[in-house]
């Protein structure tokens, strides 16, 4: 997931193409002028992306690139006129960007640092710049190559409103080194009064560069109920959200890596260590008052929520009324989303998974989810965390077949009722899948203490 502080560190890493000049398809090795690229070999580098770039930048040169909150602009300038152009990036769950200078001879190697299965993929974005100050006549150029995939990629776009929005939104970026919490704090109050905590921490206008990990993290550390109306929210305890909103975001920024997850898709409270880590989707309330935690309003605002039942009490009483509420009795738990942690011994050992690597043994084992799209699709699967080795064994053998005659396969409820309650169902009926079935062949059912025995100790929530 791209927050904030991803979307900053891209911003950085573009800077080095900024001052630049656009160039749609450079040649490999060059010969002649910078703006001839000839090449002796016809041997080209791979195209710009999107392809209609090459035409709508030619002669254009990159004047300037900033991030606020999640986005990334681009801003354009045709030769010595005052034409502008804007490009706008967002990195949505999983985009990444690489941005490096190479030799013309060079133009067609692999970039490093991107995970090998991306650089398989073709990339959103694929812009060449040249750097004209170091090429010279018969002599090999210097380029910056930025590429960007699993990326929103939006061209053209207002250049007076981007600039806007830096100007606007700076001072309340959470990664930003003009950061002013007063200035947030005010926003909330603002335009955030009558929203949850949920629904304000993450309103890009509000707060940028926040989003769902932040949001969960700093909540949790501000002993905060995500549902909460900000407008019941005392002044210091906003206050202590904002604080820890930012800190969590420049730790982030910093490390380059998420910091320590407390409830984030954890089934045991980080803090209090109990098994009492509540999961839901929540979010959607109007800034009109009608606050909605289930996200029937503005569903975009929605999100899968964590939070501790214990840590974030509801009410000031310590009271938690309304939650779905963990049974006291170890042996009850059924399928809540905390009952692979039990901390007794027996619950321990009969929860063992039973496969293991045979080179690397037991520590070494993972479980994964198939996401490619094919007759396996969301099942899962036992596999080794060490490079290289290629152990792989089904985990879903203790599973029931659906109507299909497939394996059902293992989801979890992110309702208000039954949030974090496992489940099996069919694969075709699953949201994710592009069916035109809706619920499959409508196979449900909770699972069972059979069911989730084996694999119990490593199941995650969002898996």
């Amino acid at each position: 997931m791209v927050e904030g502080p991803g979307a900053t560190r891209n911003g950085r890493k573009v800077q080095v193409a900024v001052g630049k000049s656009f160039v749609a398809t450079p040649r490999a090795p060059d010969i002649g002028s910078i703006h001839e690229e000839v090449n002796a070999s016809n041997e080209t580098a791979p195209p710009t992306l999107p392809h209609h770039l090459a035409g709508e930048l030619a002669s254009h040169k990159l004047e300037d690139a900033f991030t606020v909150g999640k986005e990334l602009f681009f801003i354009f300038t045709l030769g010595a006129s005052v034409t502008e152009v804007a490009l706008r990036l967002h990195f949505g769950m999983n985009g990444s960007l690489n941005a490096r200078k190479v030799k013309s001879s060079d133009l067609r190697k692999r970039p490093s640092g991107v995970a090998p299965w991306k650089q398989k993929n073709e990339p959103s974005l694929r812009l060449y710049f040249i750097d004209e100050s170091r090429s010279g006549f018969g002599g090999a150029s210097n380029y910056v190559i930025v590429e960007a995939w699993d990326t929103t990629v939006t061209f053209p776009v207002s250049v007076q409103n981007s600039r806007n929005k830096l100007m606007d939104l700076t001072s309340r970026d959470a990664c930003s080194t003009l950061f002013n919490a007063q200035d947030v704090f005010t926003a909330i109050r603002q335009s955030g009064n009558n929203l949850i905590i949920s629904d304000a921490l993450l309103n890009q206008d509000i707060f940028p560069g926040v989003g769902n990990i932040i949001k969960i993290e700093s909540l949790h550390k501000s002993k905060i109920d995500p549902r909460k109306i900000v407008s019941s929210l005392t002044d210091a305890e906003l206050r202590r959200i904002i604080r820890h909103s930012r800190k969590y975001s420049m730790d982030w920024l910093k490390s380059g890596r998420a910091g320590n997850k407390l409830v984030y898709n954890q089934t045991v409270c980080g803090t209090c260590q109990g098994m009492t880590v509540k999961m839901q989707k929540i979010g959607g309330s109007s800034s009109d008052g009608n606050n909605n935690v289930s996200g029937k309003g503005h569903a975009f605002m929605s999100r899968v929520t964590f939070w501790c039942t214990v840590c974030q009490p509801r009410n000031a009483s310590g009271e938690d009324d309304g939650l779905l509420k963990i049974p006291s009795d170890p042996s009850n738990l059924g399928n809540m989303i905390g009952e692979g942690n039990s901390s007794s011994k027996a619950a321990k050992t009969t929860d063992r998974p039973t496969a293991q690597c045979p080179q690397h043994g037991l520590k070494s084992l993972k479980l994964c989810r198939v996401r490619k799209g094919n007759q396996n699709t969301l099942r899962i699967f036992f596999t080794c965390k060490l490079k290289g080795c290629q152990y792989f064994a089904w985990a879903d053998n203790q599973f029931s077949n659906c109507r299909c005659g497939k394996k059902a396969v293992l989801r979890v409820s992110k309702t208000e009722r039954s949030g974090g309650k496992w489940f099996l169902c069919c694969a075709l009926g699953d949201k994710s899948m592009k069916s035109n079935i809706p619920n499959g062949c409508g196979h449900f059912e909770w699972t069972k203490d059979e069911h989730l025995a084996p694999i119990r100790s490593m199941l995650t929530p969002l898996l």
